[in-house]
């Protein structure tokens, strides 16, 4: 994972209190695990702290508090007294976008009340003001729309496709020996590891006073289906051909919103300037396709 610790960094307090929302998932796991590396004071927020990633956590030093993103009041009792917050909403609830508008917005005023600076993980695009009619982005884009109402120092991420999606072996079809996706083989697609994610938030929460006020979407490395099926092979050892899925297959299995995003990356033309944001930020460290998928334990997964 990227390192940037505070005593690399002149006059950045070595020591933040930081509350962390969605910590036993990839995203705020990553980010709470690299903030205790840099040893600030860390507590997590979690629907379920008997869980796994909760318990190691707590192990690793963080202070667990139970709550929802829905509970607006213990929201803001867990964020008093801290320095940052780092967070982000949940879509495809129940409640769906209705859901994670609220979310988004609880967690907003949270941050306002505790007067923290907020690093909050949106996605690629969200500060835009037209509707992509994709449920998920619309949701961040009013998310977005309220922050910028606030009274609040705020630095918003706006991370692209995961790489580690590929790790949802249902979807990726991995464990049966392909990379399965919806795209041709050779569409290049934007992605981002949530290690670098956690590495600019980390850097973002370091040194609010160069952060605050700033919005930058995320992009790790861009790929094709067809190159990164190759790269898979050649890390995991084995050969892992690509293959390409109906759309109208993944409408069927994940709906409408999902098959509708990956048909908008199929008409992407427009696409990030990777070299130019990896030299903006140097200290991210940032990871390329493939020494992201060094980084993974693929004999335990596959």
């Amino acid at each position: 994972m990227g390192r940037v610790h505070p005593a690399n960094d002149p006059g950045v307090d070595p020591v933040s209190s930081v509350l962390v929302i969605g910590a036993t998932g990839r995203q705020g796991g990553a980010v709470a695990g690299l903030l205790l590396d840099h040893g600030h004071d860390v507590t997590v927020y979690v629907r379920s702290p008997e869980s796994p990633a909760a318990s190691a956590l707590a192990t690793a030093g963080a202070r667990i508090v139970a709550g929802d993103l829905s509970d607006a009041q213990s929201l803001a009792a867990a964020a008093a007294g801290a320095d940052a917050v780092f967070g982000l909403s949940v879509p495809f609830g129940p409640g769906g976008r209705r859901e994670e508008v609220a979310q988004g917005r609880h967690l907003i005023d949270a941050a306002v009340r505790a007067d923290a600076h907020l690093v909050y993980s949106s996605v690629r695009g969200g500060d835009r003001t037209q509707k992509t009619d994709i449920g998920h982005a619309d949701s961040k884009q009013q998310i977005e729309s309220y922050l910028r109402q606030q009274q609040v120092r705020a630095t918003v991420l706006g991370p692209v496709y995961f790489m580690e999606n590929a790790l949802n072996l249902g979807f990726s079809r991995l464990a049966d020996g392909v990379l399965a996706n919806p795209l041709t083989p050779g569409k290049p697609l934007d992605q981002v590891t949530v290690r670098d994610i956690a590495a600019l938030a980390v850097h973002a929460v370091e040194n609010p006073d160069r952060f605050a006020g700033e919005r930058i979407d995320v992009v790790s490395d861009r790929v094709t289906g067809e190159q990164a099926a190759r790269i898979l092979s050649e890390v995991v050892g084995r050969e892992i051909p690509y293959r390409q899925l109906p759309l109208d297959q993944v409408r069927q299995w994940a709906g409408d919103e999902i098959a509708d995003m990956f048909q908008r990356f199929e008409d992407a033309t427009e696409f990030m300037d990777v070299e130019a944001l990896h030299a903006r930020y140097p200290e991210v460290k940032w990871h390329s396709y493939a020494d992201w998928a060094r980084t993974v334990d693929w004999d335990r997964l596959l």
